[in-house]
């Protein structure tokens, strides 16, 4: 049998990768949309590549990787690296999955990364390793990365949700705290966010308000007119597709996704970031959700209190890299 890893560079081959990823993770399996916009139209600064593992001349294993150009302040740099997607279907018996991570490896050392994670990037199709993976996780464990956290997404059934009593009382106690989407005017939401989150939050938003309605996902929430907090929601019908509803073909029934949000240092405390989550779980309950997803978080026992529990669990895994590596 002949083995070889190669670079993928045409769109039949890396969708040949991303076919072996659904077929051996059918329960994350990767829609043609969520690849057109994740790997084809990365974000502003960003390198994708993707390698392939051929037993025979036949893709068994493929590796997506993402690094930055450019540094993106408060967030990260070129020295950091991403695996996004692992899969490998090969013979035990050639070693083809431990060479092309090797190889993988090898490539970002010599493009300067020194930091390598899975999961995470910018562009997430999953934000660590499910836990449910046992021989992926083996793998990269074999490989030298190591674990150094757990994340969850949380799931909340909104046909029948009311906000608890005491998260409702928090709109009489502050009446003029009001949530708002953004919509075409992004100014107060990119100042808001330049201030008080100036890292991958920004980031984010500035490359999701590129596409068509992308900032009209996100929300501001004010406090006597002035931006205190805001979040992002999303349905799989969104001109940008969060990763938060990455997984709705699992749920019956509609779906949306929230997150990231945050709330002005200066104004933690009052329970304002559980009030944001309860008005847009409602907002959403009427409008005819079924389901509403919170993704890779750790904060489980705060979600909990709005009746949010987890539903998927990642390990994340990261490894460092040196000169050597890239010989």
């Amino acid at each position: 049998m002949t083995t070889e890893c190669r670079r993928l560079t045409d769109y039949g081959h890396v969708f040949a990768g991303i076919d072996r990823w659904n077929r051996t993770h059918p329960e994350f399996s990767i829609p043609e949309r969520l690849v057109s916009q994740n790997v084809f139209a990365p974000f502003d600064g960003m390198d994708v590549t993707a390698w392939g593992g051929f037993e025979n001349d036949e893709l068994v294993a493929f590796v997506l990787g993402k690094r930055l150009t450019e540094a993106v302040p408060d967030f990260a740099d070129g020295t950091v690296g991403w695996i996004s997607l692992f899969a490998d279907d090969s013979d035990d018996d050639t070693h083809l999955a431990s060479e092309l991570l090797a190889t993988v490896e090898r490539d970002m050392a010599a493009r300067g990364v020194t930091r390598l994670r899975f999961g995470g990037d910018p562009g997430q199709f999953l934000p660590g390793v499910p836990t449910e993976f046992d021989t992926l996780r083996e793998s990269l464990r074999e490989a030298g990365f190591s674990p150094d956290g757990t994340y969850f997404d949380l799931k909340g059934d909104l046909a029948t949700y009311e906000s608890p009593p005491r998260i409702a009382d928090v709109g009489s106690a502050w009446p003029n705290l009001t949530l708002e989407r953004v919509g075409a005017n992004t100014e107060p939401l990119f100042a808001f966010l330049s201030e008080q989150f100036p890292g991958r939050w920004l980031y984010e938003a500035r490359n999701f308000a590129r596409v068509p309605g992308g900032a009209d996902d996100y929300w501001l929430l004010r406090n006597d007119g002035k931006a205190v907090g805001f979040g992002r929601t999303n349905t799989p019908e969104s001109g940008y597709r969060g990763g938060n509803v990455n997984w709705v073909d699992r749920f019956d029934g509609r779906v949306c996704g929230l997150g990231p949000l945050g709330i002005d240092e200066a104004y933690r405390g009052h329970g304002w970031g559980l009030w944001l989550v309860a008005t847009l779980a409602e907002r959403y309950r009427d409008a005819g959700y079924d389901h509403m997803i919170i993704d890779w978080t750790d904060l489980v026992g705060y979600y909990a209190k709005l009746g949010f529990e987890p539903w998927v669990a990642y390990e994340s895994f990261t490894k460092e890299l040196d000169r050597e590596t890239a010989r």
